[in-house]
């Protein structure tokens, strides 16, 4: 059933998201629009009005639908909540089949057994970073260690080196905030990040052997890949530096604000550091990593909802956080729960459109926050929660610093 979610009151022993401040997430859309069909239809940012599908099986029925464009909509004046529009060539917003043949282009190296691979990669640059914060007079976990480690690790899956990360974060960080009266300057920080990874992909100097560089370029020249050209390259490359860095770093500060926000998770990862992948899986079903947390699609067949049949030529809303707060699915589901089951939020997409990163994203929040809470059983804010500053963009919104104290092995 199409819903608007509204927050319920009932006090319970677990910690609520609408509860710590800044964490909860507003509507992405700018209003209700009044409907006759029992369809829920709203008026997006770009001004257009999309049906906007809230319960788990409406989205991920949309999500399903291959047929269903992303291209259409990721056009100049296009119904979208970003101020402009994306890079057509960057995965999420290619269309079957071409979507699907850059998707077997890349599915190896992101493979969850490729990722687990990676783990000690990511211990080293997390245990790097956590030696410099403790050395740091003002210890902040977003600048010292959140903003730094997922954008090395990219570095080191591109081939390319380290001293990279901090300029190519900061980039990200600068895009996808997209604020929509920001235009010109998320513009000018788009073409330079493209234009430095489009020289990476051209030319030969500046990336090893054996990164993800020089793979996908000996790999575009085999059978089956001719339509892989440098333009889809570029895009794919493009979509692993915004992904794999600013997503990771937006999930990482929102999961440890959290769980700093309110003791009780941050003493129950100590107490079990098992539950610190059902810690990452709860933020991760309650926060996107901006305000809208999906795209809009066109549709170009009728689509069945639980409130009707929706007509071609639809313009719909797959609202993955209502979805993902569904109570039919996930009992009180305003609740941060360490015992619900594994894998059930849309968080990451569906089907096709499933987030290519979802493994590399998996491994590096459970592995970074694990270093933490291991080196750290003390950490605490360094201040009120309500006193943290946040970054409010569209694409990106989550704690701009962390101060901590570090309670041992660092400040006291």
């Amino acid at each position: 059933m199409t819903r608007t979610l509204t927050p319920t009151t009932t006090a319970g022993p677990h910690p609520r998201v609408t509860d710590i401040p800044h964490l909860d997430t507003p509507a992405p859309y700018v209003r209700e629009v009044p409907s006759t069909d029992g369809h829920l239809r709203v008026e997006l940012p770009s001004g257009h009005t999309a049906v906007c599908l809230t319960s788990y099986e409406d989205a991920k029925s949309l999500l399903l639908d291959r047929t269903a464009s992303r291209e259409s909509c990721n056009v100049d004046g296009g119904p979208s909540f970003m101020p402009t529009n994306w890079a057509p060539e960057v995965l999420i917003n290619l269309d079957a089949p071409v979507h699907g043949v850059v998707r077997e282009f890349v599915s190896h190296e992101f493979s969850a057994r490729a990722m687990r691979d990676l783990e000690p990669t990511i211990l080293e640059l997390t245990g790097q970073a956590l030696d410099d914060l403790e050395r740091s007079d003002d210890p902040d976990l977003v600048r010292d260690v959140f903003r730094l480690v997922p954008a090395q690790v990219v570095c080191r899956l591109l081939g390319i080196s380290t001293d990279h990360a901090r300029t190519m974060n900061e980039l990200g960080r600068r895009i996808q905030l997209a604020r929509r009266d920001e235009v010109d300057l998320i513009v000018e920080a788009w073409q330079e990040l493209y234009g430095w990874v489009q020289r990476l992909v051209a030319e030969d100097t500046d990336h090893d052997d054996s990164g993800l560089l020089a793979v996908y370029k000996r790999r575009a020249t085999e059978p089956g890949f001719e339509a892989v050209d440098s333009t889809l390259i570029d895009g794919t490359v493009m979509g692993i530096v915004l992904g794999g860095d600013n997503n990771v770093a937006t999930m990482l500060s929102k999961t440890l604000y959290a769980a700093l926000a309110d003791r009780r998770l941050y003493e129950a990862v100590v107490a079990d550091p098992g539950l610190i992948p059902d810690l990452v899986e709860e933020i991760l079903r309650l926060m996107p990593l901006g305000t809208p947390g999906s795209f809009p699609r066109e549709l170009t067949r009728p689509l069945t909802t639980s409130s009707g049949v929706l007509p071609t030529g639809e313009i719909v809303y797959p609202h993955i956080n209502a979805a993902n707060r569904d109570p039919s699915v996930f009992p009180e589901p305003l609740e941060i729960r360490l015992d619900r089951p594994r894998g059930r939020h849309l968080q990451y997409g569906y089907g096709m459109h499933r987030c290519m990163g979802s493994a590399l994203a998996q491994i590096e929040l459970t592995t970074v926050i694990g270093a933490v809470v291991a080196r750290y059983p003390h950490l605490a804010l360094r201040g009120a929660p309500a006193n943290v500053p946040w970054d409010f963009g569209t694409g990106l919104r989550r704690p701009a610093a962390l101060p901590v104290t570090l309670g041992n092995g660092g400040e006291a």
